[in-house]
């Protein structure tokens, strides 16, 4: 009997391992080996056409000598807190007014999360028609006001904030849903004991909802600040990181460096700061997240 069942469960490890083994494969083939290979790379002198030279940590000090690569940190991280701090608002005001009933909600909510589903170059395409000085609709209607033209997307002030514009509305319904999730979590014994107590529409906010959801908020920031890091499409398609790269990113600078200069250890240098500087967010993040979930089952 001993022997059967140990033969069991030699034959489910086996059976567990084979159903492992694909998505072991992807993670190694698209994660782990490009990440070793960066690693490699950025300690070495490579443009895709002769072999790779070992240069030690020159790519590195290149970098930070780079005047560029400086303002596409400032830019990435403007880009990234921008879109945090004004979308958690927005997104906020948005989840409270569909957390009560009102006629057409859904079609609403669905409306707000369509763009969620666009392709950001299509989106990006949009809105430069939207920018557009001329032809576009939003300067039309700025100088059937009275107003003058503006130049959205060739002013070194107006072209960052103009992209975190877009992303805001691209990305807002994603994060409201998770909001409004959040809202409908808490107990409505609480709102209606604060209620009870007469705390008005913005003290119930402040003292009930908001520490209710803090995890939740925290979770969102986090997250949307992440993947605004990743800036590179709206940059790409809208202003090639002009004018004088008021909008050049990091992963625009990685992307010249690779494609167009071919200097490989360069753009692998690149990867692996960024690598480096979303783990540091990363891992504490984790670690925190974890041992509040423990703390909370104790």
């Amino acid at each position: 009997m001993p022997e059967t069942v140990h033969h069991l469960e030699r034959a489910q490890i086996r059976v567990g391992r084979a159903l492992l083994a694909p998505a072991m494969i992807a993670l190694v083939v698209t994660i782990i080996a490009p990440l070793l290979l960066a690693f490699v790379f950025s300690f070495t002198r490579y443009d895709l056409l002769s072999a790779p030279q070992f240069v030690g940590l020159d790519n590195y000090v290149a970098l930070f000598s780079n005047s560029g690569f400086r303002k596409s940190i400032v830019n990435t991280l403007y880009f990234a807190g921008g879109q945090v701090v004004v979308g958690l608002v927005v997104a906020f005001m948005v989840a409270m007014l569909f957390n009560r009933p009102m006629p057409g909600s859904s079609f609403m909510r669905t409306t707000i999360y369509v763009p969620q589903a666009m392709s950001f170059v299509i989106v990006a395409l949009v809105w430069s028609f939207l920018y557009d000085p001329i032809h576009g609709p939003i300067n039309a209607a700025l100088r059937g006001l009275g107003f003058d033209t503006i130049h959205f997307l060739t002013s070194t002030e107006l072209a960052m904030p103009a992209i975190i514009a877009l992303s805001l509305w691209r990305n807002l319904g994603y994060f409201m849903i998770i909001l409004l999730a959040g809202m409908q979590a808490i107990p409505e014994e609480l709102i209606e004991a604060s209620h009870l107590d007469g705390a008005g529409a913005f003290q119930r906010i402040v003292h009930v909802i908001i520490p209710q959801m803090k995890n939740t908020l925290f979770f969102v920031g986090v997250t949307w600040f992440m993947g605004g890091l990743q800036m590179f499409t709206q940059s790409y398609v809208m202003t090639q990181g002009g004018p004088v790269q008021s909008t050049r990113t990091v992963v625009y600078h990685m992307y010249e460096s690779a494609f167009l200069s071919l200097n490989i250890g360069e753009a692998s240098a690149v990867a692996v700061l960024m690598f480096l500087f979303v783990a540091v967010i990363a891992v504490p993040v984790r670690v925190w997240s974890e041992l509040r979930s423990n703390k909370a089952k104790r």
